[in-house]
């Protein structure tokens, strides 16, 4: 099985996972620099600035609290 991984990114990094078509979210947050994120999902993208990540969220109607 394939994995997507980011791992100890120099700075916090917002992320999408979509489903293989991109047409639902199907998981989003955060990774700081003494994390990783590994996944199963292959199209993650990812954000260096929150508020391009939220905007994305907001529009596909996930609105972070």
């Amino acid at each position: 099985m394939k994995e997507s991984r980011l791992c100890n990114p120099t700075q916090e990094t917002w992320f999408i996972c979509w489903d293989n078509l991109r047409t639902e979210i199907k998981s989003y947050g955060s990774i700081l620099p003494t994390q990783c994120l590994a996944t199963f999902w292959d199209e993650v993208d990812y954000y260096l600035d929150k508020s391009e990540w939220e905007a994305v969220l907001i529009a596909h109607g996930i609105v972070i609290e």
